[in-house]
């Protein structure tokens, strides 16, 4: 998922893994991108009781693909935290809810970005909510989407997405499918 190195304060601190996901250290999000390290974050899908995914639209002032839908809600997972309580802040954090999550996939994705190798493992979940949702200042819009609608849609203008949407969707789209009857 490339859209979640651009969320917060690049002094953070998140934990440096290994190719088997192991802790061997922690350094500061900024340097991720000049020493090309691995690292961990989250992301989740959220159905509600009519089995649409809520899918939330990035603001303009994003870096890293602004104006494009994305996942419920996405993450780095911090230094000294685990995926389920990085997915549980960030669910908070950016739809400002709290709803059990269970873990779908957890995937190693590699790629480039402005000319930097961006490594990490992604922990991808599924949650369940059908309340008030209240956006925070990194989103600008929600919506609830039928699995064939974001099909369509994907397949009509694909750049309407982040391309970590896309990767994840189809990672997990076959476990969300069963999820959603």
């Amino acid at each position: 998922m490339l859209y979640h190195y651009f969320m917060s304060d690049s002094s953070e601190l998140l934990d440096i893994v290994d190719k088997n996901d192991n802790v061997i250290g922690k350094d500061s999000k900024e340097n991720k991108f000049k020493k090309e390290f691995i690292t961990r974050n989250v992301a989740i899908f959220i159905l509600d009781n009519d089995n649409k995914l809520l899918i939330t639209k990035r603001s303009s002032k994003k870096i890293s693909f602004p104006n494009r839908y994305d996942l419920a809600a996405c993450g780095n997972v911090k230094s000294g935290e685990t995926y389920h309580e990085a997915v549980k802040r960030e669910v908070n954090e950016e739809l400002g809810i709290d709803c059990k999550v269970e873990l779908l996939n957890k995937i190693y994705n590699k790629f480039k970005e402005n000319g930097k190798n961006i490594k990490y493992f992604t922990a991808i979940f599924l949650g369940k909510y059908s309340g008030k949702v209240i956006l925070n200042d990194e989103l600008v819009e929600l919506k609830k989407l039928t699995l064939s609608q974001i099909d369509s849609l994907i397949k009509k203008n694909k750049n309407e997405f982040t391309p970590g949407f896309i990767n994840d969707y189809r990672q997990v789209k076959d476990q969300l499918i069963n999820a959603s009857h």
